[in-house]
């Protein structure tokens, strides 16, 4: 029994072993298929790929020949499906149009259209004007619906130089962006009393004081001072009919480029023939700046003197119109 198994396991031994088996990815398996114009086996095969996954770039491959399949069953709607998977995984994604049906590749570029995402911008301080690819579309924050794909947006505040960066919107997802100025810097306009270190001012004033007890007196002023920020403090000497030394205090608030609304305390120190005057003013009014170095104003207000040796006038309206000089 042996000598006649010998020969049988010798011939075993010697025949070949079985090849193993291939393991071809699926996508490939399926774009071999489509290749060969088998649309429903490649189908099943991408199908197969489209259930195990992969990376981005993998899927993206995957979901577009599965519309290329579907489209060439004319299962149209499923076709769209599949193009906006691929839109999901990349919404950049192109066929050839030299290589591909272009009735495939319109048909990929309207399910681009209709894809959007939600771009939410935002910014810190907010209202910076917001820019979307060279469109403007509102100071910030702004929540907008924009086509899926690669976009450019931009930022500014005030005449600043505009910030800009280049995003990826995906379908149906929400990309956030904020804004943060990078510069603070104020350019203001003709006339505008901005924020800024110490600057010297002249003064001629024409003051016009019409009494409580009927005598109106005049006088007519100069001096000058400095200011800082919207605060001034100057000296002046009345020149005429008398003579008298006034400080003042004022506050210019600015309304619009170059107009300011004027608040003003001053102390009246005089000096009169028969003796010597002491007593406190004050008004409101408005300048006016037709260039940043020169401006026109006028105040209403009234003055009171406590002592006023000879004279009965102590209470006093008063109107002011006067120009002013300062460093631009």
């Amino acid at each position: 029994m042996l000598s006649a198994a010998l020969p049988l396991i010798a011939l075993l031994l010697m025949a070949p072993a079985p090849k193993a088996r291939v393991d071809v990815p699926k996508l490939e398996q399926g774009q071999k298929l489509f290749n060969q114009g088998d649309f429903d086996a490649a189908l099943k095969m991408l199908d197969a790929a489209a259930i195990d996954g992969g990376d981005p770039a993998t899927l993206e491959k995957v979901q577009l020949l599965r519309a290329q399949c579907l489209a060439a069953r004319q299962d149209f709607a499923r076709a769209e499906e599949a193009f906006a998977l691929a839109l999901d995984a990349n919404p950049e994604t192109t066929l050839d149009p030299t290589r591909v049906d272009p009735t495939v590749v319109r048909l990929l570029e309207s399910v681009r259209a209709r894809l959007t995402g939600t771009l939410v911008v935002g910014s810190t301080p907010p209202g910076a004007l917001l820019m979307l690819d060279g469109k403007e579309i509102g100071p910030a924050p702004q929540t907008i619906a924009a086509p899926a794909g690669k976009h450019k947006v931009e930022a500014r505040w005030g005449e600043g130089a505009a910030q800009s960066l280049e995003l990826q919107v995906r379908p149906r997802r929400e990309t956030r962006v904020e804004w943060v100025q990078a510069s603070a810097a104020v350019v203001p306009g003709p006339g505008v009393l901005e924020p800024r270190p110490l600057r010297p001012f002249g003064d001629l004033r024409g003051v016009l004081e019409p009494a409580t007890s009927g005598f109106v007196s005049g006088g007519l002023e100069l001096g000058g001072g400095i200011e800082l920020s919207w605060f001034r403090i100057g000296l002046f000497a009345r020149l005429f009919p008398f003579f008298g030394i006034v400080p003042r205090f004022q506050l210019a608030l600015p309304v619009l480029d170059t107009v300011n609304v004027l608040l003003e305390v001053s102390a009246l120190t005089n000096f009169l023939p028969n003796g010597f005057g002491l007593g406190i003013g004050g008004g409101g009014g408005a300048e006016y700046y037709p260039l940043k170095w020169i401006g026109a104003y006028v105040l209403i207000g009234g003055r009171h003197h406590f002592l006023w040796p000879g004279r009965n006038d102590n209470t006093a309206f008063t109107a002011t119109a006067g120009v002013r000089l300062r460093v631009p």
